[in-house]
């Protein structure tokens, strides 16, 4: 399974490789950009953002709005509790493009005790177990 790839990186700049909803083995979510929503978790299937009509391209920067409150009030909660910025996510992707931005999250997001891919919503990983 592909954990980290352009095609998982929603409009919000959320890594969705990196959500426990993704990375579980039962039921996974297989990410934001999916046009099946029946698959989606509901509360990404009803995601004001991920469903925003004023968004003109593929992520939110391209809206004459940005940073609108919705994406900041996620930010700071992803800043708060996950250690991950949406809008520096964002930021990345439009400075550097989001191929250069998976790169990155590639090394980033990478358990240093047995390597697997670590989620964004845990404090441990789901494989080793060891605290990052």
């Amino acid at each position: 399974m592909t954990h980290l790839s352009s095609d998982l990186i929603a409009s919000c700049g959320m890594n969705c490789g990196l959500c426990i909803a993704y990375l579980r083995e039962k039921n996974q979510c297989p990410g934001c950009r999916t046009e099946d929503a029946a698959r989606l978790p509901r509360y990404c299937a009803e995601c004001r953002i991920r469903n925003c009509e004023d968004r003109t391209g593929d992520y939110c920067y391209d809206c004459a709005g940005y940073p609108c409150p919705r994406l900041k009030r996620l930010d700071k909660r992803y800043t708060t509790k996950y250690r991950m910025s949406m809008l520096e996510n964002l930021r990345e992707i439009r400075e550097r493009g989001v191929a250069a931005f998976v790169e990155q999250e590639e090394v980033r997001w990478r358990c240093p005790q047995c390597g697997s891919i670590l989620s964004v919503h845990r404090d441990r990983c789901p494989h080793c177990g060891q605290a990052w």
